[in-house]
């Protein structure tokens, strides 16, 4: 889609939604469960999303929308005000999300917006888990940012959220756009294309916005070697030897075990397996190899130990995944 053509198709999508206030919290009643979260009520969303073959989701939070009530989505969620301003209430504080500012959520953020007039409009993009994963966001394990570090590492807490000011900055208006542009009017290659756009911003944002003066040098370097350990596993999972990244990092190896899983809440031995599943998911949706070249590729030659690690990793035994995403 041309840019010039973009305003108009994305006043048409964000048409005003046909539902009522208690319509919508009747629905979340219905499909939702609700928990109490320091005397509120919360609704948890789980991970039941269909992404299909893509690794984000873009969706619209209308003009004239309903209030959504306070919910809990399991991805990472980025909000983007297009047009006029919108108040939300994010883990209990108020915010308000003027155009051209946004906020990023981290899975476990409890959150819920207020009704929207006819002039506003949000964007909503959701990460998969996938999103995560391989060399796309290589460069953010290079910022030394904790909220990076926490949107990146299995077994955080993944409760922290951010409001970017950026509604004069050229380059996050230049990914949105891109990225509705290939949202409305889609070819074969707009996941891909999205997905890069999508990393350009997040990644822009965490590097450029990041309130870096509030921080001790002590968290900072927690921060950096808490990527230096992500990007090793990432190079190094086949082997998976903790003595092997002590030694090339100069740590010494009990201190680093501690510090993984005190950082992580994960031992070294389950990122590095979290990584082999995770590769071995991209190989047997993107590959047609056989199924033990897959397991010897991500370090496991003993095919019944990879068989069991990915059901649990999955639900699903290797042949049962790629059958679903053919």
């Amino acid at each position: 889609m041309d840019l010039s053509s973009l305003p108009k198709a994305l006043w048409q999508a964000a048409a005003p939604p046909d539902q009522t206030d208690n319509e919508v919290l009747e629905h979340f009643r219905e499909f939702y469960q609700a928990i109490e979260y320091h005397g509120r009520e919360v609704f948890l969303f789980g991970q039941g999303r269909e992404f299909g073959d893509r690794r984000h989701l873009v969706a619209f939070h209308g003009r004239m929308a309903p209030a959504v009530p306070e919910h809990i989505y399991s991805y990472v969620l980025i909000t983007y005000c297009y047009s006029g301003s919108f108040r939300m209430q994010v883990d209990g504080a108020p915010i308000v999300l003027e155009a051209g500012s946004c906020i990023v959520m981290d899975r476990h953020v409890p959150h819920g917006v207020e009704q929207t007039d006819n002039e506003t409009y949000a964007i909503n993009l959701i990460l998969a888990e996938e999103f995560f994963e391989g060399r796309l966001l290589d460069g953010m394990a290079d910022l030394a940012s904790p909220f990076a570090t926490e949107l990146m590492t299995p077994g955080s807490a993944h409760e922290g959220w951010r409001v970017y000011p950026t509604a004069d900055d050229e380059l996050v208006r230049t990914c949105i756009d891109r990225i509705l542009c290939e949202r409305l009017e889609p070819d074969m290659t707009s996941p891909y294309l999205v997905d890069f756009f999508l990393a350009a911003l997040l990644t822009h944002l965490l590097r450029s916005y990041e309130p870096k003066g509030h921080l001790d040098d002590a968290a900072w370097e927690r921060a950096e070697l808490i990527g230096t350990v992500r990007q090793y596993i990432s190079q190094h999972y086949r082997e998976g030897s903790l003595q092997g990244m002590a030694a090339d990092l100069g740590y010494e190896r009990t201190y680093l075990s501690k510090f993984v899983r005190k950082a992580t809440g994960s031992t070294f031995k389950q990122l590095v397996n979290l990584e082999r599943m995770r590769r071995a998911a991209l190989l047997l949706r993107g590959t047609a190899r056989p199924i033990y070249e897959i397991a010897e590729e991500v370090g496991l030659a003993n095919l019944t130990s990879f068989y069991q690690r990915f059901r649990a990793y999955t639900g699903c035994t290797p042949q049962d995944y790629r059958n679903r995403r053919a």
